[in-house]
Protein backbone atom coordinates (compact mmCIF):
# COMPACT_ATOMS: atom_id res chain seq x y z
CA UNK A 1 0.00 0.00 0.00
CA UNK A 2 1.41 3.26 -0.88
CA UNK A 3 1.62 5.81 2.03
CA UNK A 4 -1.61 7.62 1.60
CA UNK A 5 -4.03 4.96 1.62
CA UNK A 6 -5.39 5.33 4.01
CA UNK A 7 -5.18 9.30 4.59
CA UNK A 8 -7.09 9.38 0.83
CA UNK A 9 -4.65 11.73 -0.56
CA UNK A 10 -1.11 12.20 -0.79
CA UNK A 11 1.76 13.88 1.66
CA UNK A 12 4.57 15.96 0.43
CA UNK A 13 6.97 12.62 1.01
CA UNK A 14 5.24 11.13 -2.00
CA UNK A 15 5.66 14.12 -4.53
CA UNK A 16 9.74 13.86 -2.63
CA UNK A 17 9.54 10.13 -3.49
CA UNK A 18 8.38 10.25 -7.34
CA UNK A 19 11.92 10.99 -8.51
CA UNK A 20 12.61 12.49 -12.04
CA UNK A 21 8.95 12.50 -12.47
CA UNK A 22 9.22 15.64 -10.02
CA UNK A 23 12.45 17.29 -9.57
CA UNK A 24 11.32 18.98 -6.29
CA UNK A 25 13.81 18.86 -3.34
CA UNK A 26 12.66 19.93 0.62
CA UNK A 27 14.27 23.25 1.40
CA UNK A 28 12.58 23.69 4.89
CA UNK A 29 9.62 21.71 7.10
CA UNK A 30 8.79 18.36 7.95
CA UNK A 31 9.11 15.41 5.02
CA UNK A 32 5.92 14.13 5.66
CA UNK A 33 3.63 17.50 6.20
CA UNK A 34 0.18 17.89 5.79
CA UNK A 35 -2.19 16.18 3.36
CA UNK A 36 -2.26 17.43 -0.62
CA UNK A 37 -5.78 18.06 -1.85
CA UNK A 38 -4.79 20.52 -4.55
CA UNK A 39 -2.71 22.80 -6.40
CA UNK A 40 -2.52 25.89 -7.73
CA UNK A 41 0.21 28.65 -9.29
CA UNK A 42 1.05 31.89 -8.04
CA UNK A 43 2.50 34.83 -9.83
CA UNK A 44 3.96 36.62 -6.57
CA UNK A 45 4.84 35.84 -2.73
CA UNK A 46 1.84 38.40 -1.98
CA UNK A 47 -0.53 35.96 -3.40
CA UNK A 48 -0.01 33.33 -1.60
CA UNK A 49 -2.28 35.29 1.26
CA UNK A 50 -4.80 34.66 -1.50
CA UNK A 51 -3.98 30.84 -2.12
CA UNK A 52 -7.04 28.13 -1.34
CA UNK A 53 -6.58 27.21 2.12
CA UNK A 54 -4.61 24.06 2.54
CA UNK A 55 -3.32 23.79 -0.91
CA UNK A 56 -0.05 23.42 -2.68
CA UNK A 57 1.40 26.29 -3.90
CA UNK A 58 3.85 26.72 -6.79
CA UNK A 59 5.61 30.44 -6.95
CA UNK A 60 7.09 31.32 -10.49
CA UNK A 61 10.42 31.08 -10.91
CA UNK A 62 11.03 35.28 -11.35
CA UNK A 63 9.14 36.08 -8.22
CA UNK A 64 10.82 33.49 -6.06
CA UNK A 65 14.44 33.56 -6.81
CA UNK A 66 14.61 37.24 -6.80
CA UNK A 67 13.18 37.63 -3.73
CA UNK A 68 15.08 39.42 -0.85
CA UNK A 69 15.62 37.83 2.21
CA UNK A 70 12.98 39.59 4.30
CA UNK A 71 10.20 39.22 1.77
CA UNK A 72 10.77 35.39 2.22
CA UNK A 73 10.07 35.33 5.81
CA UNK A 74 7.30 37.73 5.01
CA UNK A 75 5.76 35.03 2.88
CA UNK A 76 6.53 32.13 4.88
CA UNK A 77 4.63 33.54 7.28
CA UNK A 78 1.33 33.90 5.23
CA UNK A 79 1.51 30.79 3.67
CA UNK A 80 1.57 29.69 7.91
CA UNK A 81 -1.38 31.59 8.55
CA UNK A 82 -3.01 30.65 5.36
CA UNK A 83 -2.94 26.75 6.38
CA UNK A 84 -1.28 26.12 2.94
CA UNK A 85 0.41 22.32 3.03
CA UNK A 86 3.26 23.43 0.74
CA UNK A 87 4.94 25.75 -1.10
CA UNK A 88 7.00 25.20 -3.99
CA UNK A 89 9.87 28.05 -5.00
CA UNK A 90 10.93 27.61 -8.41
CA UNK A 91 14.25 28.04 -9.17
CA UNK A 92 15.14 29.01 -5.11
CA UNK A 93 18.56 27.44 -3.96
CA UNK A 94 18.33 28.29 -0.36
CA UNK A 95 16.30 30.12 2.25
CA UNK A 96 17.35 32.02 5.02
CA UNK A 97 17.56 30.38 8.40
CA UNK A 98 15.02 33.14 9.74
CA UNK A 99 12.70 31.75 6.99
CA UNK A 100 13.66 27.93 7.75
CA UNK A 101 13.09 28.59 11.52
CA UNK A 102 9.54 29.56 10.57
CA UNK A 103 8.70 26.93 8.39
CA UNK A 104 9.43 24.59 10.90
CA UNK A 105 7.72 25.92 13.23
CA UNK A 106 4.71 26.32 11.39
CA UNK A 107 5.34 22.89 10.37
CA UNK A 108 4.93 23.89 6.56
CA UNK A 109 6.95 22.32 3.67
CA UNK A 110 8.77 24.14 2.13
CA UNK A 111 10.17 22.96 -1.75
CA UNK A 112 12.44 24.06 -4.39
CA UNK A 113 12.01 23.03 -8.68
CA UNK A 114 14.61 23.73 -10.76
CA UNK A 115 14.14 27.41 -12.51
CA UNK A 116 14.18 25.77 -15.98
CA UNK A 117 11.55 23.28 -15.65
CA UNK A 118 7.96 24.25 -17.16
CA UNK A 119 5.48 25.11 -14.47
CA UNK A 120 2.70 24.03 -16.16
CA UNK A 121 4.30 20.67 -16.40
CA UNK A 122 5.25 20.63 -12.42
CA UNK A 123 1.54 21.64 -11.43
CA UNK A 124 0.50 19.12 -13.80
CA UNK A 125 2.40 16.39 -12.45
CA UNK A 126 2.21 17.24 -9.09
CA UNK A 127 -2.31 17.29 -9.80
CA UNK A 128 -1.80 14.01 -11.23
CA UNK A 129 -0.25 12.77 -7.96
CA UNK A 130 -2.60 14.10 -5.81
CA UNK A 131 -5.93 13.36 -8.04
CA UNK A 132 -5.21 10.28 -9.36
CA UNK A 133 -2.77 8.06 -6.92
CA UNK A 134 -4.16 4.52 -8.01
CA UNK A 135 -3.54 5.99 -11.37
CA UNK A 136 -0.20 6.97 -10.75
CA UNK A 137 0.60 3.14 -9.25
CA UNK A 138 -0.73 1.66 -11.99
CA UNK A 139 1.45 3.67 -14.49
CA UNK A 140 4.24 2.82 -12.74
CA UNK A 141 4.10 -0.62 -11.74
CA UNK A 142 3.59 -0.66 -15.68
CA UNK A 143 6.78 0.58 -16.27
CA UNK A 144 8.67 -1.51 -13.57
CA UNK A 145 6.72 -4.63 -15.27
CA UNK A 146 8.03 -3.89 -19.09
CA UNK A 147 11.54 -3.64 -17.14
CA UNK A 148 11.09 -7.18 -15.89
CA UNK A 149 9.91 -8.26 -18.79
CA UNK A 150 12.76 -6.96 -20.98
CA UNK A 151 15.46 -8.56 -18.62
CA UNK A 152 17.26 -10.86 -20.21
CA UNK A 153 17.76 -14.54 -18.68
CA UNK A 154 21.30 -14.02 -18.49
CA UNK A 155 20.59 -10.23 -16.99
CA UNK A 156 22.02 -8.96 -14.04
CA UNK A 157 19.96 -9.19 -10.69
CA UNK A 158 21.43 -6.15 -9.69
CA UNK A 159 20.96 -3.83 -12.91
CA UNK A 160 17.30 -5.32 -12.85
CA UNK A 161 16.67 -3.85 -9.59
CA UNK A 162 18.39 -0.64 -10.12
CA UNK A 163 15.71 -0.26 -13.87
CA UNK A 164 12.72 -1.50 -11.42
CA UNK A 165 14.01 1.23 -9.05
CA UNK A 166 13.71 3.89 -11.49
CA UNK A 167 10.30 3.00 -13.12
CA UNK A 168 8.63 2.50 -9.55
CA UNK A 169 10.15 5.46 -8.28
CA UNK A 170 10.81 3.96 -5.05
CA UNK A 171 14.08 2.24 -3.59
CA UNK A 172 13.17 -1.58 -3.60
CA UNK A 173 16.36 -3.44 -2.02
CA UNK A 174 17.79 -7.46 -1.72
CA UNK A 175 18.70 -8.65 1.17
CA UNK A 176 18.15 -11.30 3.98
CA UNK A 177 15.41 -9.16 5.97
CA UNK A 178 11.99 -9.71 6.11
CA UNK A 179 10.20 -8.75 2.99
CA UNK A 180 8.88 -10.85 -0.31
CA UNK A 181 11.04 -14.24 -0.03
CA UNK A 182 12.99 -15.50 -3.42
CA UNK A 183 13.48 -19.15 -3.44
CA UNK A 184 14.54 -21.21 -5.77
CA UNK A 185 12.77 -25.19 -5.70
CA UNK A 186 11.39 -24.22 -2.10
CA UNK A 187 15.19 -22.96 -0.77
CA UNK A 188 15.04 -19.31 0.51
CA UNK A 189 17.43 -17.47 -1.03
CA UNK A 190 16.40 -13.69 0.71
CA UNK A 191 13.90 -11.03 0.19
CA UNK A 192 13.05 -7.97 -1.80
CA UNK A 193 12.11 -4.86 0.13
CA UNK A 194 10.86 -1.48 -0.67
CA UNK A 195 8.71 1.89 0.86
CA UNK A 196 5.00 1.02 1.45
CA UNK A 197 3.91 1.83 -1.93
CA UNK A 198 0.31 0.48 -3.68
CA UNK A 199 2.82 0.01 -7.38
CA UNK A 200 5.60 -1.44 -5.71
CA UNK A 201 3.26 -4.29 -3.57
CA UNK A 202 1.60 -5.15 -7.18
CA UNK A 203 5.41 -5.66 -8.72
CA UNK A 204 6.39 -7.48 -5.48
CA UNK A 205 5.60 -11.34 -6.72
CA UNK A 206 6.49 -10.72 -10.37
CA UNK A 207 9.92 -9.03 -9.54
CA UNK A 208 10.46 -11.75 -6.90
CA UNK A 209 9.95 -15.00 -9.53
CA UNK A 210 12.44 -12.49 -11.80
CA UNK A 211 15.19 -12.43 -9.48
CA UNK A 212 14.30 -16.03 -8.52
CA UNK A 213 15.16 -17.36 -12.22
CA UNK A 214 18.32 -14.47 -12.78
CA UNK A 215 19.89 -16.69 -9.48
CA UNK A 216 18.64 -19.90 -10.94
CA UNK A 217 20.29 -18.92 -14.14
CA UNK A 218 23.39 -17.29 -12.61
CA UNK A 219 23.72 -20.61 -10.29
CA UNK A 220 23.40 -22.83 -13.52
CA UNK A 221 26.40 -21.00 -15.31
CA UNK A 222 28.80 -20.51 -12.50
CA UNK A 223 27.74 -24.57 -11.12
CA UNK A 224 28.78 -26.31 -15.17
CA UNK A 225 32.69 -26.14 -14.03
CA UNK A 226 32.38 -27.22 -10.85
CA UNK A 227 29.74 -30.33 -12.17
CA UNK A 228 32.42 -31.33 -14.48
CA UNK A 229 35.05 -31.48 -11.42
CA UNK A 230 32.58 -33.23 -9.32
CA UNK A 231 32.54 -36.14 -11.75
CA UNK A 232 36.28 -35.86 -12.00
CA UNK A 233 36.81 -36.03 -8.20
CA UNK A 234 34.94 -38.64 -7.92
CA UNK A 235 36.61 -40.62 -10.49
CA UNK A 236 39.99 -39.35 -9.20
CA UNK A 237 38.72 -41.05 -5.51
CA UNK A 238 37.71 -44.42 -6.98
CA UNK A 239 39.54 -45.03 -9.91
CA UNK A 240 42.63 -47.84 -9.76
CA UNK A 241 45.66 -45.54 -8.89
CA UNK A 242 46.71 -46.10 -12.43
CA UNK A 243 43.06 -44.44 -13.93
CA UNK A 244 43.47 -41.88 -11.45
CA UNK A 245 47.16 -40.77 -12.10
CA UNK A 246 46.03 -40.48 -15.61
CA UNK A 247 42.81 -38.31 -15.07
CA UNK A 248 44.53 -35.78 -12.77
CA UNK A 249 45.94 -33.94 -15.73
CA UNK A 250 42.53 -32.95 -16.91
CA UNK A 251 41.64 -32.04 -12.83
CA UNK A 252 44.59 -29.61 -13.52
CA UNK A 253 42.98 -28.52 -16.41
CA UNK A 254 39.75 -27.99 -14.70
CA UNK A 255 41.11 -25.44 -12.27
CA UNK A 256 41.20 -28.33 -9.25
CA UNK A 257 44.58 -28.08 -7.50
CA UNK A 258 45.25 -31.84 -7.11
CA UNK A 259 48.55 -30.79 -6.11
CA UNK A 260 47.26 -28.87 -3.40
CA UNK A 261 46.69 -29.54 0.56
CA UNK A 262 43.33 -31.31 0.81
CA UNK A 263 40.84 -32.56 3.29
CA UNK A 264 38.03 -34.32 2.88
CA UNK A 265 34.30 -34.36 4.23
CA UNK A 266 32.27 -37.26 3.99
CA UNK A 267 28.78 -36.99 4.55
CA UNK A 268 26.28 -39.89 4.80
CA UNK A 269 22.37 -39.59 4.93
CA UNK A 270 20.26 -42.43 6.60
CA UNK A 271 18.41 -44.31 3.97
CA UNK A 272 16.66 -41.66 2.17
CA UNK A 273 14.74 -42.62 -1.10
CA UNK A 274 16.19 -41.66 -4.26
CA UNK A 275 14.41 -37.85 -4.80
CA UNK A 276 14.91 -36.42 -1.39
CA UNK A 277 18.83 -38.18 -1.53
CA UNK A 278 19.12 -35.42 -4.71
CA UNK A 279 17.20 -32.87 -3.13
CA UNK A 280 19.72 -32.97 0.12
CA UNK A 281 22.56 -33.23 -2.81
CA UNK A 282 21.23 -29.79 -4.44
CA UNK A 283 20.62 -27.76 -1.33
CA UNK A 284 23.82 -28.88 0.27
CA UNK A 285 25.27 -27.52 -3.21
CA UNK A 286 23.55 -24.15 -3.14
CA UNK A 287 24.86 -23.82 0.41
CA UNK A 288 28.47 -24.64 -0.66
CA UNK A 289 28.17 -22.52 -3.55
CA UNK A 290 27.14 -19.56 -1.52
CA UNK A 291 29.13 -19.97 1.41
CA UNK A 292 32.18 -21.86 0.69
CA UNK A 293 32.86 -21.22 -2.97
CA UNK A 294 36.16 -22.63 -3.34
CA UNK A 295 35.32 -25.95 -2.12
CA UNK A 296 34.59 -28.63 -4.25
CA UNK A 297 31.62 -31.01 -4.17
CA UNK A 298 31.54 -34.52 -5.05
CA UNK A 299 29.14 -38.20 -5.06
CA UNK A 300 30.12 -41.25 -4.36
CA UNK A 301 27.34 -43.30 -4.80
CA UNK A 302 24.42 -42.24 -2.46
CA UNK A 303 27.10 -39.85 -0.59
CA UNK A 304 28.74 -36.40 -0.78
CA UNK A 305 31.94 -35.64 -0.53
CA UNK A 306 33.35 -31.92 0.06
CA UNK A 307 36.85 -31.24 -0.79
CA UNK A 308 38.78 -28.49 0.89
CA UNK A 309 41.81 -27.91 -1.43
CA UNK A 310 44.37 -24.93 -0.85
CA UNK A 311 47.97 -24.67 -1.21
CA UNK A 312 48.49 -23.63 2.46
CA UNK A 313 47.06 -25.62 5.40
CA UNK A 314 43.62 -24.39 6.21
CA UNK A 315 43.35 -25.16 10.02
CA UNK A 316 41.23 -28.41 10.91
CA UNK A 317 39.37 -26.01 13.48
CA UNK A 318 38.32 -23.86 11.02
CA UNK A 319 37.18 -27.01 8.68
CA UNK A 320 35.27 -28.72 11.39
CA UNK A 321 33.46 -24.90 12.48
CA UNK A 322 32.24 -24.77 8.73
CA UNK A 323 31.40 -28.52 8.31
CA UNK A 324 29.19 -28.04 11.56
CA UNK A 325 27.47 -24.55 10.20
CA UNK A 326 26.62 -26.08 7.10
CA UNK A 327 24.91 -29.43 8.59
CA UNK A 328 23.20 -27.03 11.02
CA UNK A 329 21.25 -25.27 8.14
CA UNK A 330 21.30 -28.24 5.83
CA UNK A 331 19.12 -30.60 8.51
CA UNK A 332 18.01 -28.12 10.87
CA UNK A 333 16.38 -25.56 7.88
CA UNK A 334 15.52 -27.84 5.47
CA UNK A 335 15.42 -31.46 5.60
CA UNK A 336 14.89 -31.88 9.52
CA UNK A 337 14.38 -35.27 11.17
CA UNK A 338 17.32 -36.68 7.99
CA UNK A 339 19.98 -38.86 9.95
CA UNK A 340 23.16 -36.96 8.08
CA UNK A 341 26.39 -38.59 9.51
CA UNK A 342 29.43 -36.41 8.77
CA UNK A 343 33.20 -37.86 8.52
CA UNK A 344 36.45 -35.27 8.16
CA UNK A 345 39.50 -36.91 7.28
CA UNK A 346 43.31 -35.33 7.89
CA UNK A 347 44.90 -33.04 5.69
CA UNK A 348 47.01 -34.40 2.86
CA UNK A 349 48.71 -33.71 -0.14
CA UNK A 350 48.83 -34.47 -3.81
CA UNK A 351 46.60 -37.13 -5.36
CA UNK A 352 47.14 -40.03 -3.13
CA UNK A 353 47.06 -37.08 -0.12
CA UNK A 354 43.03 -36.93 -1.60
CA UNK A 355 42.32 -40.50 -1.49
CA UNK A 356 43.83 -41.11 1.74
CA UNK A 357 41.70 -37.80 3.16
CA UNK A 358 38.30 -39.09 1.15
CA UNK A 359 39.49 -42.99 2.91
CA UNK A 360 39.40 -41.51 5.93
CA UNK A 361 36.28 -39.11 6.42
CA UNK A 362 34.54 -42.32 4.86
CA UNK A 363 35.90 -43.87 8.06
CA UNK A 364 34.63 -41.06 10.14
CA UNK A 365 31.46 -40.95 9.10
CA UNK A 366 30.94 -44.92 9.67
CA UNK A 367 32.29 -43.83 13.17
CA UNK A 368 29.48 -40.54 13.62
CA UNK A 369 26.70 -42.81 11.83
CA UNK A 370 27.24 -45.93 14.19
CA UNK A 371 27.87 -43.28 17.46
CA UNK A 372 24.84 -41.42 16.12
CA UNK A 373 26.97 -38.31 16.12
CA UNK A 374 26.19 -35.53 13.50
CA UNK A 375 30.18 -34.79 12.91
CA UNK A 376 33.70 -36.94 13.44
CA UNK A 377 36.80 -36.38 12.68
CA UNK A 378 39.67 -39.08 11.61
CA UNK A 379 42.00 -40.25 14.72
CA UNK A 380 45.03 -39.84 12.88
CA UNK A 381 46.43 -42.21 14.92
CA UNK A 382 46.34 -46.29 15.95
CA UNK A 383 44.66 -48.43 14.32
CA UNK A 384 42.40 -46.43 12.70
CA UNK A 385 45.16 -45.19 9.87
CA UNK A 386 46.58 -48.88 9.18
CA UNK A 387 42.92 -50.05 8.00
CA UNK A 388 42.20 -46.46 6.03
CA UNK A 389 45.07 -47.34 4.69
CA UNK A 390 43.97 -51.40 3.94
CA UNK A 391 40.74 -49.76 2.84
CA UNK A 392 42.18 -47.30 0.62
CA UNK A 393 43.78 -49.92 -1.91
CA UNK A 394 41.18 -51.15 -4.71
CA UNK A 395 42.73 -54.58 -4.69
CA UNK A 396 42.57 -54.31 -0.73
CA UNK A 397 38.90 -53.95 -0.98
CA UNK A 398 38.35 -56.90 -3.35
CA UNK A 399 39.90 -58.71 -1.27
CA UNK A 400 37.75 -58.19 2.08
CA UNK A 401 34.93 -58.16 -0.47
CA UNK A 402 35.86 -61.59 -1.80
CA UNK A 403 36.31 -62.88 1.89
CA UNK A 404 33.12 -61.84 2.86
CA UNK A 405 31.09 -62.85 -0.12
CA UNK A 406 29.46 -65.53 1.86
CA UNK A 407 27.80 -63.56 4.55
CA UNK A 408 27.26 -60.87 2.18
CA UNK A 409 25.15 -63.23 -0.09
CA UNK A 410 22.78 -63.23 3.49
CA UNK A 411 21.58 -59.80 2.61
CA UNK A 412 22.35 -56.54 4.25
CA UNK A 413 21.10 -57.21 7.56
CA UNK A 414 21.87 -60.15 8.50
CA UNK A 415 25.00 -59.68 6.62
CA UNK A 416 25.88 -57.10 9.06
CA UNK A 417 24.88 -58.98 11.86
CA UNK A 418 27.55 -61.70 11.00
CA UNK A 419 30.20 -59.54 10.28
CA UNK A 420 29.79 -57.91 13.55
CA UNK A 421 29.46 -61.36 15.95
CA UNK A 422 32.50 -62.35 13.99
CA UNK A 423 34.44 -59.32 14.81
CA UNK A 424 33.69 -58.69 18.36
CA UNK A 425 34.21 -62.60 18.44
CA UNK A 426 38.11 -62.30 17.48
CA UNK A 427 38.27 -58.84 18.88
CA UNK A 428 37.96 -60.75 22.44
CA UNK A 429 40.48 -63.04 21.44
CA UNK A 430 37.69 -65.87 21.14
CA UNK A 431 35.97 -65.10 24.30
CA UNK A 432 32.15 -66.17 24.41
CA UNK A 433 31.55 -64.98 27.48
CA UNK A 434 33.14 -61.26 26.40
CA UNK A 435 31.42 -61.66 22.97
CA UNK A 436 27.76 -62.08 24.76
CA UNK A 437 28.11 -59.33 26.89
CA UNK A 438 29.44 -56.64 24.23
CA UNK A 439 26.64 -57.60 21.89
CA UNK A 440 24.25 -57.67 24.79
CA UNK A 441 22.99 -61.38 23.79
CA UNK A 442 23.42 -64.79 25.66
CA UNK A 443 26.75 -67.19 25.14
CA UNK A 444 24.40 -69.79 23.56
CA UNK A 445 23.62 -67.60 20.60
CA UNK A 446 26.97 -66.05 20.15
CA UNK A 447 27.77 -70.23 19.80
CA UNK A 448 24.95 -70.51 17.40
CA UNK A 449 25.75 -67.47 15.12
CA UNK A 450 29.72 -68.30 14.70
CA UNK A 451 28.69 -71.90 14.00
CA UNK A 452 26.55 -70.47 10.73
CA UNK A 453 29.53 -68.13 10.10
CA UNK A 454 32.16 -70.38 9.97
CA UNK A 455 30.07 -73.13 7.77
CA UNK A 456 28.91 -70.57 5.58
CA UNK A 457 33.04 -69.42 5.12
CA UNK A 458 34.09 -72.66 5.07
CA UNK A 459 36.79 -71.28 7.67
CA UNK A 460 38.24 -72.75 10.81
CA UNK A 461 39.20 -70.18 13.15
CA UNK A 462 42.31 -72.32 14.67
CA UNK A 463 44.29 -71.33 11.63
CA UNK A 464 45.69 -67.90 12.76
CA UNK A 465 46.20 -66.89 9.43
CA UNK A 466 42.91 -67.39 8.02
CA UNK A 467 41.28 -65.42 11.46
CA UNK A 468 43.48 -62.81 11.09
CA UNK A 469 42.76 -62.42 7.46
CA UNK A 470 39.14 -62.49 8.40
CA UNK A 471 39.66 -60.13 11.74
CA UNK A 472 40.87 -57.62 8.95
CA UNK A 473 38.56 -57.53 6.73
CA UNK A 474 35.48 -57.40 9.31
CA UNK A 475 37.75 -54.22 10.64
CA UNK A 476 37.62 -52.70 7.04
CA UNK A 477 34.32 -53.04 6.52
CA UNK A 478 33.20 -51.79 9.88
CA UNK A 479 35.64 -49.02 10.22
CA UNK A 480 35.98 -47.70 7.12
Amino acid sequence: MCSWHNAVVPLVADLLHTGSRLPIRLLAGPEQGRPLAVVTAVESLEELSQAPRGALAVVTGRAASRAPDYQMDVAIRQAAERMLAAVVLVGRATLPVTAVRLAERARLAVLTAPAEYNVADLVLHIDRTIRGGAADAVARAQAALAVIRETEPAGSVEEMLARVTTALAREVTWGDGPGEPVSIDGRWLGSLSGPPDDAVNLVMPALAAAVARLKAATLARDMAPGQTRAEVISELIIAERMQAGRMAERARGLGFPVDGLHTVVWMSADGPDLAERRRLYDTVTLHVHQAMPSWNLARVADDILIVCSDRRHTPAADIRSTAESLIRVVVTDEHSGTGLWCGIGTAQRGLDGLRQSAMEARAAASVAARDRKRIHAFDATGVRRILAEVAASALSRRVVDELLAPLDALGPDRAAEAVTTLCSYLDNRGSLKATAQLLHIHPNTVTYRLRQITERLGADLADADLAFALHLACRVRLHT
